[in-house]
């Protein structure tokens, strides 16, 4: 195992070998897919914050590094795997991920383990750590005879119209059907369901190296119901055409006066979503310079200690969350002028006032957007 969560020295005891229209009903479509876009944007806040852990986060992950080494030490594999699972869950890192990987293979989890080791061989090379990654590759090179592999074979008969599979109540898409997967040992649950067909669930115990099939049978077709006990026949009755809402083809008011404040809505938050990717990409560059400048880092982006790794991985995040903000604040700045543009007009709209009124026509309605030096505010009521 590695000596350091972060670090990419190696252990130096015996043991450690191998150290992400106008037509109401189409403007109540457009308002829809409008607030769900408002939506996830402002879910975009939190993910950046959580995307660089805190000062005391870190420390948490560090603790529970700490703790998963000691009870390593001892032999306590088991107790050891949750603390290295955390710790990564909190504050990501290769040598984190390098440990819980050995963890998962002194545990017996040993298809966890391989793919673990191989994206610990992914990111050091992506990071430019040679001898890492050679470790890496070479414990997941070893663990591959040790495999067991669970194969899902449909034949034609089986493969009926419908047909959907899982395993261990994960969704196994059609590519996968035929392909040996490797699981952990232990038991495991696959079934199959069908439009009109009953269902077949089977559990397969996979305990050895090797690859074990599991051949899905022709599901079979599903009993019709029992009749009434009153012994009455019952005429069938045929299902109703599907009913079609009417369709004014005159423009409403409401429509309007639903459209003009979502496009006042959209275009004020498409401006926040600008102006913070713009931020976001200063600071990364801000960041990135700090290293070189530094001398932690060149300007290829390698870096030769643990300061400009952290840097680096930070104007990194920071980019990345940058570029997905101004992308949304675009997209929703868009979105609100097409709606103001194409919103139809209310006879009681004035030219020079967002202000109209409701469903009732006696509840007033009205929107602004205020944009101040670092700030936007949006206010409205309806």
């Amino acid at each position: 195992m590695l000596c350091h969560r972060r670090l990419s020295s190696i252990c130096p005891e015996a043991r450690c070998a191998a150290a992400v229209s106008g037509a109401p009903r189409a403007g109540r479509r457009r308002a829809v897919a409008l607030l769900s876009t408002l939506a996830a944007l402002a879910s975009l806040a939190p993910a950046a914050r959580a995307a660089e852990p805190t000062r005391e986060e870190r420390a948490a992950a560090v603790a529970l590094f700490d703790e998963g080494r000691a009870l390593m030490a001892a032999g306590k594999h088991a107790e050891a795997c949750p603390k290295f699972a955390e710790s990564h869950a909190i504050d990501p890192g290769i040598g984190t991920l390098f440990n819980l990987s050995d963890c998962y293979e002194r545990t017996g989890k040993i298809a966890t383990a391989w793919i673990g080791f191989r994206d610990v061989a992914a990111a050091s090379l992506s990071a430019g750590q040679m001898e890492r990654e050679r470790v890496a590759r070479a414990r997941a090179a070893a663990l591959e005879p040790r495999l067991s592999r669970l194969q899902i074979v449909v034949p034609p008969e089986a493969a009926i119209a419908g047909l959907g599979l899982t395993r261990d109540g994960v969704a196994v898409g059609r590519a996968l059907w035929g392909t040996a997967v490797p699981l952990d040992p232990g038991e495991h649950r696959i079934a199959a369901a069908a439009p009109g067909h009953g269902p077949w669930e089977v559990k397969v115990t996979i305990d050895k190296p090797g690859v074990v099939s599991v051949t899905v049978p022709a599901l079979e077709r599903a009993t019709e119901p029992a009749s009434s006990s009153s012994g009455a026949s019952t005429p069938a009755v045929a299902a109703p055409p599907p009913v079609r809402a009417p369709v004014d083809d005159q423009p409403s008011a409401q429509g309007g006066s639903v459209r003009k404040p979502l496009g006042i809505v959209g275009v004020g938050l498409g401006a926040v979503g600008l102006g913070v990717g713009t931020a976001l990409g200063f600071m990364a560059k801000s960041t990135f310079d700090k290293a070189t400048e530094g001398g932690h880092c060149d300007e290829a982006g390698r870096c030769v200690d643990q300061t400009g790794l952290d840097l680096r991985d930070d104007a990194v995040a920071k980019g990345n969350i940058g570029t997905v903000v101004f992308i949304a604040g675009a997209a929703l700045a868009v979105g609100g002028a097409i709606l103001w543009i194409t919103a139809p007009s209310a006879p009681d709209v004035g030219a020079a006032s967002a202000r109209g009124r409701g469903p009732t026509g006696d509840t007033p309605w009205s929107a602004r957007v205020g944009l101040g030096l670092g700030s936007v505010s949006i206010a409205g009521t309806f």
